[in-house]
């Protein structure tokens, strides 16, 4: 699957080409393996996705992008700061790929009005701090969800990370992470 992706393959016809000769070449029962899939968490992300297309369809992250847009340019610390405030916000109320789906493309034209260079850098911005901002809260990233839930889970362990235990760690975490990684973005 790494080849074709690095071959520049389709995604998604790639990773489901894969799951598929995956499933052919195992010749044992599914049932086990079905067992284990967390269909609370695929309910999760189906209805998150329909919701941040129906929300993006609403006008409103227009409206607010307006708004944004002139104050997040990717030439000033200032700019890359209000980018990055947004992007650390946004990803914790909606999670991080959700995020990306709803900025990404107006964050790269906004910067590719300044130049080729600050496309880059926008899309480098937005790539650094949604990732690092899945470290603030539980809802920041899908990984973590996931984590959790299996901890949850666990016949041996059963053990529940509360959001406010959570944030104990990842504020700290997130703020000198996506400091130092802004820093080194050029």
């Amino acid at each position: 699957m790494l080849i074709a992706l690095l071959l520049g393959m389709n995604m998604p016809w790639t990773a489901i080409t894969a799951a598929l000769d995956l499933i052919v070449l195992d010749f044992k029962d599914a049932g086990p393996c079905l067992d284990k899939v967390s269909y609370s968490l695929l309910i999760f992300f189906c209805g998150m996705f329909i919701t941040v297309d129906g929300f993006n369809k609403t006008g409103i992250t227009n409206t607010l992008w307006e708004f944004v847009e002139p104050y997040e340019r990717v030439d000033s610390a200032s700019g890359i700061a209000v980018l990055a405030v947004v992007v650390l916000v946004l990803s914790n109320l909606a999670s991080n790929v959700p995020t990306v789906l709803l900025l990404g493309a107006r964050v790269a034209a906004s910067a590719a009005m300044i130049s080729a260079a600050d496309e880059k850098k926008a899309w480098l911005i937005l790539a650094w701090v949604s990732t690092i901002a899945g470290n603030l809260s539980l809802l920041g990233s899908a990984a973590k969800l996931i984590v959790c839930e299996q901890a949850r889970r666990a016949p041996n362990l059963g053990y529940t990370l509360t959001f406010w235990n959570h944030l104990k760690f990842g504020i700290p975490s997130t703020f000198i992470v996506t400091a130092i990684g802004l820093t080194l973005i050029r």
